[in-house]
């Protein structure tokens, strides 16, 4: 909150929210007086029919959570602007937009819903008036919580069989209603149900927190095998790999666009905590040391320390002696494990055409072309094209042809 020197209330705001410019952004138009309450209670004062003056003076009230004020401005608004034409509000987190009327009949709907015996009849007035508001969904969200925790098994039933059937396809609104069964323990059948069909519309990405309701209504039923499948060890395990798939994958990505490079690197080595033994990750990590010029650290995580320990897997010296070539440097080691992963697997094509391009990076261009002719003798007929023409690129560098 900011006073003035008289100690009159500027302007205010609840709450903190990073990154901390834009916070400091906030305090910076408080300070300029920018749409305070100080300045829209003036502007009131001058002409109390502006309705886009009358609606943000309500908004600085509901925000600092003070609804019987924000609600005798939000009744201004409805009177002065019945139809809703005079203009429109953005509600920041969701990012729908509608007419300050129709926000105004909202807010006041449903202002009341967290109160102990909520009253149902002006949130369902409000649905009824406005079926098809962006507005609708929000209104449920809000109805949700006393149907999930306070009303009774029959009425919360009811409520979320209405909800459901309105959202079928939102993993949300199937999650609150089997958080009332969980809770409930009953019905049993029903919840096993919904948990079917969240599991179907959350297996692209499946969320801990859903799994863990999942897991909730099988152990209910006994089934602890689906239970284990649904949030055991192997769920959790791949929720940890795959997180730190995604960590080094924004590692890379903003080292290079050029920033962001310390949050970059430290999350290139929350990824390694994470899955300290995955090739993957420390090949992914090496690579964003590499970008920030650390190649020592690169080498000490993906050197030659790496390919001994993994001297029997050809796939795993495949992938790090092209790493190695594609970054042009540990150029002698990358060759020995190219050299070796052909020697464990010499049918695969791919491990003779790394080893080429080693030999490439290297300057050994005849040796580079005995190998690409030879990945190119293995090669399905999908990649025999490319391979042609990497073919004629090394030999043009032999002949000092472009």
């Amino acid at each position: 909150m900011a006073l003035d020197g008289d100690g009159a209330e500027v302007d205010w705001f609840v709450g903190y929210d990073p990154p901390a410019e834009k916070f400091q952004a906030l305090l910076q138009k408080m300070a300029d007086g920018v749409e305070t309450f100080k300045s829209l209670t003036a502007a009131y004062t001058k002409n109390p029919k502006d309705v886009a003056t009358v609606f943000k003076i309500a908004r600085k009230w509901s925000e600092r959570y003070d609804e019987a004020k924000a609600a005798e401005k939000y009744k201004e608004v409805i009177a002065l602007d019945p139809e809703g034409k005079a203009g429109t509000y953005t509600q920041e987190y969701t990012k729908i937009t509608v007419p300050y009327t129709e926000f105004a009949h909202f807010s006041i709907a449903t202002a009341s819903l967290m109160e102990q015996k909520p009253d149902m009849a002006p949130v369902r007035a409000f649905i009824a008036k406005h079926p098809n508001s962006k507005l609708v969904k929000q209104a449920y969200d809000r109805m949700g919580y006393y149907y999930g925790y306070q009303a009774s098994k029959e009425e919360s039933a009811k409520f979320f069989a209405e909800y459901a059937g309105k959202y079928p396809n939102d993993p949300m609104v199937l999650y609150s209603w089997l958080s009332r069964i969980n809770r409930d323990k009953e019905p049993i059948d029903k919840g096993i149900e919904l948990a079917a069909k969240i599991g179907e519309l959350t297996d692209f990405n499946p969320d801990p927190n859903i799994n863990q309701l999942l897991a909730q209504i099988y152990t209910l039923k006994g089934d602890k095998a689906k239970a284990e499948e649904l949030y055991g060890k192997t769920f959790m395990e791949n929720q940890v790999t795959s997180f730190a798939f995604g960590l080094v994958a924004y590692a890379n990505y903003w080292l290079g666009q050029d920033t962001n490079k310390e949050s970059a690197l430290a999350m290139a080595e929350t990824a390694l905590k994470l899955e300290p033994e995955n090739s993957y990750i420390l090949q992914q990590a090496a690579n964003a040391y590499a970008k920030s010029g650390r190649e020592a650290k690169a080498l000490e995580l993906y050197g030659p320390a790496f390919a001994k320990k993994n001297a029997a897997d050809p796939t795993a010296l495949n992938s790090y002696a092209g790493f190695w070539a594609r970054q042009g440097k540990n150029l002698d080691d990358a060759l020995a494990a190219a050299k070796k992963a052909v020697e464990l697997m010499p049918g695969a094509y791919y491990l003779w055409n790394t080893l080429s391009l080693v030999h490439e990076k290297m300057k050994n261009y005849p040796e580079a072309i005995k190998a690409k002719e030879k990945a190119l003798e293995l090669a399905p007929d999908t990649v025999k094209e490319t391979f042609k023409k990497d073919l004629e690129k090394i030999k043009a560098a032999v002949s000092g042809k472009k």
